[in-house]
């Protein structure tokens, strides 16, 4: 039987021991799985994760485990703090171990991350009544100094989550909502897909970057970003923009304004806001092209945003050419990632994906 007040935290980096730390500071009885040992070793070894920086204090945890079933056992909220990469296959080793009325939140959810977690729940045998549903991103922005300190730059005043389907909204906002109250709740799961906007601000720029990359030049990924990196980090906002209006979203934000609603900075142009922001000051750039801005925001993220706008009817060539440039350069690194297609929704169209997305 599931407890209201134990949480499981799925992923032992940056944000999942800032998630764990914070919410056991707030009252509840935490568990957080790893895969790595030592990470599990240190994190026992101190009790519990020490914050810095914005937020100070020290959560306290029940244990940390590399034992997805001890992890999750009795937890009436099980936060899934990975990236997209590894969501479909951290659904089959959760499937055999689920309970009924436990609650999955991914955070962030990439495009479609949210049926690809069902489809694995099924395909490994998964007969439990849960809850999916994801939120647009982490709530922090945070870096780790050691297993069991990690140092808070900023702390998200808004972002979107939504259940899949929308339906159970109610269900997750009465676990949820007294300790997330920046979380809006949103009435379909694809605006929370389309406002990760890590899809816009990674693959494209890191694309421009190769050159300095590949020469080994130091700098911070954002604070050095140029105005033309930015200019094609709008472009493909303006057609996720589109894609949104498309699936009746009307009210999504162009990024220069939701940057400012996210982080509560205030700013003329996206390109001043991106390279001024304190939270990103620091942030390297990337030593190698063989890096998350490509190998999974590429194919789990800008490939989903693309196959909604295919199913829209909405043209994206701005995305269109980030995609094929990126598989034209490390298409042999790159998997095949999230289509409607590999996700058994080939020939599905807007009002279908609506239905399943709102209930």
């Amino acid at each position: 039987m599931v407890n209201k007040d134990r949480w499981a935290i799925i992923g032992g980096g940056n944000g999942g021991q800032a998630l764990a730390a914070f919410f056991s500071i707030k009252g509840k009885k935490i568990r957080l799985y790893d895969v790595f040992d030592k990470t599990v070793e240190l994190i026992n070894k101190a009790g519990g994760v020490e914050l810095e920086g914005d937020i100070e204090g020290f959560g306290e945890i029940e244990f940390a485990t590399t034992d997805m079933q001890k992890a999750i056992s009795s937890a009436k909220v099980i936060w899934v703090i990975l990236p997209s990469i590894y969501h479909k296959s951290i659904a089959a080793t959760m499937a055999p171990y689920l309970e009924d009325g436990q609650i999955i939140i991914l955070s962030p959810v990439a495009a479609l991350g949210t049926m690809e977690f069902e489809n694995s729940l099924k395909e490994n045998g998964c007969s439990a009544n849960v809850v999916l549903s994801g939120t647009c991103t982490l709530l922090f922005a945070c870096r780790m100094q050691m297993p069991g300190k990690v140092t808070v730059n900023g702390k998200k005043k808004w972002l979107t989550i939504a259940a899949y389907p929308a339906s159970y909204n109610n269900e997750v906002q009465r676990e949820i909502g007294e300790y997330v109250p920046e979380f809006e709740f949103v009435d379909n799961i694809i605006k929370v897909f389309l406002d990760n906007k890590n899809y816009a601000v990674h693959p494209g720029p890191t694309l421009l970057y190769a050159g300095m990359i590949e020469n080994g030049v130091d700098f911070e990924y954002y604070i050095n970003m140029g105005k033309t990196q930015v200019k094609l980090v709008e472009s493909i906002d303006r057609e996720s923009i589109k894609i949104a209006e498309a699936y009746g979203i009307n009210d999504s934000l162009e990024i220069t304004e939701f940057f400012k609603k996210t982080y509560g900075y205030e700013g003329d142009s996206f390109y001043e806001l991106l390279t001024t922001a304190d939270c990103y000051k620091g942030i390297s750039g990337p030593k190698t092209l063989s890096v998350r801005y490509l190998q999974e925001d590429i194919p789990y993220a800008l490939k989903g945003i693309q196959a909604l706008g295919k199913a829209a009817g909405i043209d994206t060539p701005a995305i269109d050419a980030v995609i094929t440039l990126a598989y034209t350069l490390k298409g042999d690194e790159l998997d095949n990632g999230r289509s409607l297609e590999n996700l058994g929704l080939a020939g599905i169209d807007r009002n279908e994906l609506l239905e399943r997305c709102r209930g």
